[in-house]
């Protein structure tokens, strides 16, 4: 559990100090390199949560198995991977997204249209959901198999 939260905290702030890196890029006056910049710490956010998600997964994932966690701490465990990945996904699509197109507005180089993160937001949390769900399933039918073949203990 102590390894979980580790990973959380150093995950979160390197998450925060992408964000913050991202908007300090869009300070100042416009320039198309600054928007280059910015468009690729969005990108790397973007690749983080999907690894921060996963290495948290697994992290919970062998914390839950041979840590022998049961009720509310094994469903901590196993769902705030899932929560972390949505606020994640959050500072990517609102935070930088949002400072791009005020960065853009305050320049006068905003052409209008929709940025379309509540489309993919709506598309990748339920999937997100929908993995999350399925690992607690596989954790849960771990610890059966391994209670039944008295690896462990009856819980």
């Amino acid at each position: 559990m102590r390894s979980f939260v580790l990973a959380v905290l150093l995950l979160s702030l390197g998450a925060a100090a992408l964000v913050l890196i991202g908007t300090n890029t869009l300070a100042g006056a416009y320039s198309e390199a600054a928007l280059r910049e910015h468009d690729t710490v969005y990108q790397v956010l973007g690749w983080y949560k999907y690894g921060a998600a996963l290495l948290l997964l697994v992290i919970a994932d062998r914390a839950v198995l041979w840590r022998e966690r049961v009720g509310w701490r094994r469903v901590l465990l196993l769902w705030s991977p899932l929560l972390v990945f949505c606020f994640y996904s959050y500072l990517q699509w609102a935070v930088l997204g949002d400072a791009r197109m005020r960065y853009l507005q305050r320049h006068d180089q905003w052409a209008g249209g929709f940025s379309g993160a509540v489309i993919v937001m709506a598309f990748v949390w339920p999937l997100a959901f929908a993995v999350t769900a399925v690992n607690a399933l596989l954790v849960r039918h771990r610890q059966l198999k391994l209670t039944t073949l008295g690896l462990r203990k009856q819980a």
